[in-house]
């Protein structure tokens, strides 16, 4: 009798998105772009934050910028990007509920031949299946905001745990949310993620923003300096 064969479909699909990941990467490295992996839940305000990040990067004389907006349908957030003169792609994933690498390639191809100092990828709102496709960034970030509660640390660790910075939105909401337990956020997301950085920002506001930017900044000129070791 021959014996069932078991096909691990989801490991193949995953180890060819992160060749063509590491692809990626390499390639913006070389063209000096840097590419940032934007997630969160829906309504966590990403949008809004990168619209916030756009301008305090322009205040530092940053201004070659371009964005990949990720939706299951509509291209409602790519709109208010353009409407800030931002070069903006829309991907409408169709109902996938996350973005996979090849996505991201046929996203970019639409800017043509341009070249940006930053390019931005606001993934899709999911907390769960994003976690698991490299992008090919050189950075990922989550934001978590203050009105869904600091306990999202504990129902969705692979989050936490794969990111290089926890952004924390919506502050300007800690008065009305009492309950909203920064210190234990930040302890738990350290015990699974030693190494991220946490930033507290206010879109509204404008608190920590510039951090964040200044933040970006960073990795951009570490980015640069390890792609010219690594020639």
């Amino acid at each position: 009798m021959e014996k069932t064969r078991i096909i691990e479909v989801r490991k193949d699909v995953l180890a060819k998105n992160d060749l063509a990941a590491e692809r990626f990467r390499e390639q913006k490295a070389a063209d000096g772009t840097f590419f940032l992996d934007i997630m969160a839940s829906p309504g966590a305000g990403k949008t809004t934050l990168l619209l916030a990040l756009i301008n305090s990067l322009r205040s530092a004389g940053e201004e070659s910028m371009a964005v990949i907006e990720a939706d299951l349908e509509s291209d409602v957030d790519a709109l208010k990007i353009k409407e800030a003169n931002v070069p903006s792609v829309e991907l409408n994933t169709r109902g996938v509920c996350h973005v996979e690498m090849n996505m991201v390639e046929q996203a970019n191809q639409a800017f043509g031949d341009a070249v940006y100092d930053y390019l931005f990828l606001e993934n899709i709102g999911n907390l769960v299946c994003p976690a698991d496709f490299d992008t090919g960034a050189h950075a990922r970030v989550m934001l978590l905001s203050v009105p869904e509660g600091y306990d999202k640390v504990y129902k969705y660790p692979p989050m936490f745990s794969i990111v290089d910075a926890l952004i924390v939105t919506k502050s300007d909401y800690l008065p009305v949310n009492p309950d909203f337990d920064m210190d234990a956020l930040v302890k738990q997301a350290r015990t699974l993620n030693p190494n991220i950085k946490i930033f507290v920002t206010s879109a509204r506001t404008g608190d920590g923003v510039d951090g964040v930017a200044a933040w970006l900044q960073e990795q951009r000129a570490n980015m640069l300096d390890r792609y010219r070791m690594a020639m």
